[in-house]
């Protein structure tokens, strides 16, 4: 790296990391040479809209937060990338990133992946291709895509794993708070901009399968799963919701795909209703202060 700050660790990040997946251990020290290390304090803005696109960033560690219209709507912790479209259609920042911890980022200047004294051809035509599949996959509906890609895609703002629908696999019995846990979800999907679910499939997309929650048959989970939406978020808005069962390598995924709802999802809680939404790759409860002008913007007019 340009300031000589490489360590194994970093290296191991970075094999991490999809565009670079498909690198050997030569190819990836080409990236090495090339990348830079900066630091940024918690508040600090890495660029904001309308800057020139000119780099590329991992995180390697901290937290930050992309805006859009003022709006924060995904969360990059260790290991994320971003800032990839604007370099690969050579276009201006269309939102802002912010530090909400204090950061440390990698950076590849677009000017050096495309420099043949620095990176070979075959090496920089690796990334593009993998930036180019990155990039396309978010211009694709999720419900399009398969579950196999999802899950190997891993989880995002608009995908979510959840290894049960109803079986605490910890205190090994059903458990009403895993239920809760799968219809926050719902909600908070309803409530933004939509997605998918995939309900046996763990946080590291392992697939476990459905034998956990020991339901009869698929037709059961799935009436199981309809009467939770039901009665707990409401009958209308299960015209937004679809779910089936997918077989993936002999294992079976309760798959519910989410549409963004016309109108406010409210999710019963012990005789309370509350709201959530998608804060990136996270579900938030939001305060009765943030969920009047939440709702007005969202939906287009208040709740009355």
């Amino acid at each position: 790296m340009k300031d000589s700050l490489m360590s194994e660790p970093t290296t191991n990040l970075l094999k991490s990391v999809d565009i670079f997946k498909t690198l050997s251990n030569e190819e990836l020290q080409e990236i090495v040479k090339i990348m830079c290390r900066q630091k940024f304090d918690k508040g600090t803005f890495v660029f904001s809209e309308n800057d020139p696109g000119q780099k590329l960033f991992i995180v390697e560690d901290g937290e930050l937060s992309l805006f859009l219209s003022g709006r924060p709507v995904v969360s990059y912790e260790v290991g994320d990338l971003f800032g990839e479209i604007a370099l690969i259609n050579g276009s201006i920042r269309t939102g802002s990133v912010k530090a909400t911890k204090e950061s440390v980022l990698l950076c590849i200047e677009e000017s050096d992946l495309v420099n043949r004294a620095k990176i070979s051809p075959e090496t920089a035509f690796k990334i593009f291709r993998q930036l180019a599949i990155k990039v396309t996959s978010y211009l694709r509906p999720k419900e399009l895509t398969t579950t196999s890609e999802l899950i190997r895609e891993g989880e995002s703002d608009t995908v979510e794993f959840k290894s049960t629908l109803r079986y605490n696999l910890y205190t090994k019995k059903k458990g009403k708070e895993i239920e809760h846990a799968a219809l926050k979800t719902v909600a908070a999907f309803l409530n933004t901009d939509g997605g998918t679910l995939l309900i046996g499939v763990n946080d590291q997309g392992e697939i476990l399968g459905l034998e956990h929650d020991k339901f009869p048959n698929d037709d059961k989970i799935l009436l199981h799963f309809t009467k939770m939406v039901n009665d707990r978020i409401s009958m209308q808005h299960m015209s937004f919701v679809d779910c089936y069962v997918d077989v993936i390598d002999n294992m079976k995924v309760l798959r519910i795909d989410v549409k963004p709802a016309n109108t406010p999802a409210y999710l019963e809680d012990n005789n309370e209703e509350k709201f959530y939404i998608r804060t990136g790759p996270s579900t938030s409860s939001l305060r009765v202060s943030e969920h009047y002008d939440y709702v007005r913007t969202r939906f287009s007019h208040p709740v009355l």
